[in-house]
This record gives structure tokens, C-alpha cells and sequence, in this order.
């Protein structure tokens, strides 16, 4: 099946079967789900498909639809386009400049900020695939504006919540602990590849692929799915939003530290809202965005979105394994016999001096010894983008700096190099360590 006119005769060959009451077709899984008080056989189910024209046979690795690869490539090369030019340039680390006094007005602008950034990368592709499976699902309630924000205001409203709830249990704890990198990096592999099936599901490059399409387990499945199909539902989608307040963005991770600093529920429970709220212009752009693509251009557009949904992931994937110490500098390699100018050695310890921005880590190369103990002073020019979240996964350290000078403890390192990241692994850098040298003996007079 290709297309919605192959769901509608597989569907109306299978509802003629005896007991059939009712019959879900999807051509992007490759399947039928049949409801029925007496199953049908195998035997007349295969002859009800081959009535209408197919064939029953268990889903391709890779689709034989010429349409689906000459739609997905072309947009995966200017997807990939777009977004190299936006991590080169910086956009996706955009912040507001907010000082060191942030209060909930600087909660809702660095919300407007991560909305259109990295909010938009790690949680823009959840919302699309939503988006999309609402378009396909329901292709008459996506030609109304009404219908496109459905799936957009349950959303939010989920993430909404959880943001007023988690909020203000942040404020009554008035402290953290924080879940090892490992543990945030693992939990956005396991979110890009959901997203990476869900994305597969759209463009139709996979059946097979596409068949593993998550739903819930037992009782919560069943409460947030109607049809049990995998397809769109407002409980999921409501759920899908709650769940947000978990993923490790470097905006919402440092307004979270920004509301367990209140000390006080109800102040942090509206610094987490005004930030969501804040992040709601862009994403609700982006979803409506793919609403309305949905209802115009069907198949093709959904393609789209999915290689767009599969981009997203890909940069989350990127980021997380960064953030497990994986160094993706390939071909990289840094031959010094010196250390950097921004390194000063004083008895048994050294000092690297380093620069972060909304861009990243100035100079994100620094050549030092190996085996001497660092003293990492950071200047930290604004405290509420991902790269103020400072982590080097190889030797534990992890640390959520504050707008200005930051003093970090780093132990002494082996030789080689050693990757930090920010919490994303958006941006990055390395710490070469080198032998040291013993001066010369000055020449006796």
C-alpha cells in the first residue's frame, strides 16, 4: 500500500468479512488491525487482500515506493543544510543576556529564546511527529484551524502542568540532586530513538521499521489510547507534553536550578511556567506549522516532516553521545608540545583560564600537562544557555555555572585527549594533555 485509496479497498475487502465489525489500515505500517466478535481465519483474511489488489506479506526493510525516495532525499540534503548553517552560526545556542538578577521576567524571555533554539531541537521533533500523526489520523479535523490546535493545546497543556508541578516541588526542596550525566544522555538516546521510529513512520522509507511505532502498556495504555492502533490520541499527546519537564535542555535545566534557588513553591512554580510559556510562540509555530502542511499537501507533506522529526533526533543523538565522553572530532587530532597561552603552572597545580558563551567554550582547544591537578576558571558570560551547564563525563565533573567568574576543580589527567561538553553536547571542547618537561639545569658558573 502506497497511499489513503489503498487503505480504503484494503479496509472495505476486509469489512465484508463475516463477524468484521470494524477495520484501522495503515499503508505507512503495512497493516490492518480487525475488530471483530469472531476472528476471521488466516486463510480468509489473505483472500479478502488479494481481492482488492495486494498482496498479505510482512512489511519491507525498505520501501519499493519511488515517490517516498524522491521526496525524502532532496529534503534530507536541505535539512542537513539548514542545520549545519545553524550550529555553525550559533542558533541553536541563542540565549537573551539576563545578568546575574533573573526573576520570572527572565524566566519568560530565556523561555522565548529556548523556544525558538534548543528547546526547538530536543522537544520540536516530539511535537512534530504529534502533529503529523494527528494530520494522518484525522485529515478532515486538520482542514480547520480549530482541529490544527487540538493536538497543539493538549500538548501544552501537559507540558504546562508538569512545569507548575515540578516547579513548585523544586521550590519546596530548595535543593537538588543532580541525575548524573550518564543517566540524562542514556534517557535522550532512548527519546531520539523513539523519534527517529516515529519519523521513519512518516516519510514510509521503512515498513518494517515504521511497525515498531511504541504504544503504552497495559492500564495507562489503555486510559490514553482509544483505539489501541498506536496512532494519535489527546491522552498521549497530553502525556507526551508533561514528560518534557524531564528532558535535559540547558535552558529548562537552568531555570530549574534558577527555581530550587527560591527556596519558595509558589515563586518557582511561576518561574517554570513563565519559562514554558515562553517557549510557546515557537513551538506552537512549529507544530501548527505541520498541521497545516498535513492538510494540504498529505503524503507528501508528511514525508517531509518526518525527515525533519528524523534531523531532530539525529542532533539529540549527536548531543547525548557526546554527553556519554564520546569524542565525535574525527579526524581531529591536536600535536602539541607545548601548552596553551590560557595555561599557567604554580607549584603542583595549573591554572586554565576559558571564556563561555551562548556560542560555546573560547578557546574550546587548550593544551595542558598531564598529571597536574587543574584549577578551571571559567568566565561565564551568561548563565542560562546550555554550554553554562559544564560537564567532562570522562572524570565526573559536572558543574551549572553562574554568570561570571567560576572556579572548577579538575583532577590531574592521563595523557591525551580528554572531551568536555555542555549538557546537550551541543558544543564541545578538549582538554589535550601532554608529558610534562623538566627544565634544563641552569649551566653551573
Amino acid at each position: 500500500m502506497t497511499c489513503r485509496a489503498c487503505e480504503v479497498r484494503v479496509g472495505k475487502a476486509l469489512k465484508k468479512l463475516p463477524g468484521v465489525s470494524d477495520v484501522k489500515v495503515s499503508a505507512t505500517l503495512g497493516k490492518a488491525i480487525i475488530f471483530a466478535d469472531v476472528p476471521p481465519t488466516r486463510a480468509q483474511i489473505v483472500q479478502a487482500v488479494e481481492r482488492a489488489g495486494y498482496q498479505a506479506a510482512a512489511p519491507a526493510w525498505v520501501s519499493r515506493d519511488r515517490n517516498v525516495w524522491t521526496t525524502a532525499i532532496p529534503v534530507a540534503i536541505l535539512v542537513a543544510a539548514t542545520a549545519y548553517v545553524a550550529i555553525q552560526s550559533g542558533l541553536l545556542g541563542l540565549a537573551p543576556s539576563a545578568g546575574s538578577h533573573a526573576g520570572v521576567i527572565v524566566a519568560l524571555l530565556v523561555g522565548l529564546a529556548a523556544g525558538v533554539s534548543t528547546c526547538m531541537a530536543l522537544v520540536g521533533g516530539l511535537l512534530l511527529a504529534i502533529s503529523a500523526a494527528h494530520a494522518a489520523a484525522n485529515p478532515a479535523a486538520v482542514s480547520t484551524w480549530r482541529g490544527r490546535l487540538r493536538p497543539q493545546l493538549m500538548f501544552h497543556a501537559g507540558r504546562l502542568l508538569s512545569f507548575a508541578i515540578g516547579g513548585g516541588l523544586l521550590g519546596a526542596l530548595g535543593s537538588t540532586i543532580p541525575m548524573p550525566p550518564s543517566v540524562l544522555a542514556t534517557g535522550v538516546l532512548i527519546a531520539a530513538l523513539v523519534m527517529i521510529i516515529l519519523g521513519v513512520r512518516l516519510t514510509g522509507v521503512s515498513p518494517k521499521i515504521a511497525g515498531w511505532s511504541p504504544s503504552l502498556p497495559g492500564a495507562l495504555g489503555r486510559w490514553v489510547n482509544r483505539d489501541g492502533a498506536g496512532g494519535y490520541t489527546d491522552g498521549r499527546t497530553a502525556v507526551a507534553g508533561a514528560g518534557t519537564f524531564l528532558m535535559p535542555c540547558g535552558f529548562t535545566q537552568a531555570m530549574q536550578i534558577l527555581a530550587v534557588s527560591t527556596g519558595s513553591p509558589l515563586r518557582a512554580s511561576a518561574i517554570m511556567v513563565l519559562f514554558a510559556l515562553g517557549t510557546l510562540p515557537g513551538l506552537l509555530g512549529l507544530g501548527l506549522a505541520a498541521g497545516v502542511a498535513g492538510s494540504r499537501g498529505g503524503t507528501t507533506a508528511l514525508r517531509v516532516v518526518g525527515v525533519v522529526v528524523i534531523a531532530f533526533a539525529l542532533i539529540n543523538v549527536t548531543g547525548a553521545v557526546r554527553s556519554l565522553g564520546v569524542n565525535l572530532s574525527f579526524g581531529s587530532h591536536v600535536t602539541a608540545t607545548a601548552i596553551s597561552s590560557n595555561v599557567s603552572v604554580t607549584g603542583n597545580f595549573q591554572t586554565v583560564t576559558m571564556t563561555q558563551t551562548t556560542r560555546g567554550y573560547e578557546p574550546a582547544d587548550t593544551v595542558v600537562y598531564a598529571g597536574l591537578p587543574i584549577k578551571w576558571v571559567v568566565n561565564a558570560t551568561d548563565g542560562y544557555s546550555c554550554s553554562s551547564a559544564l560537564r567532562i563525563p570522562s572524570v565526573g565533573v559536572s558543574v551549572n555555572m553562574q554568570p561570571g567568574i567560576n572556579s572548577i576543580a579538575v583532577p590531574a589527567l592521563s595523557s591525551g585527549t580528554t572531551t568536555f561538553t555542555c549538557v546537550m553536547g551541543m558544543y564541545t571542547g578538549h582538554l589535550i594533555a601532554i608529558p610534562r618537561t623538566t627544565p634544563s639545569a641552569a649551566p653551573s658558573a
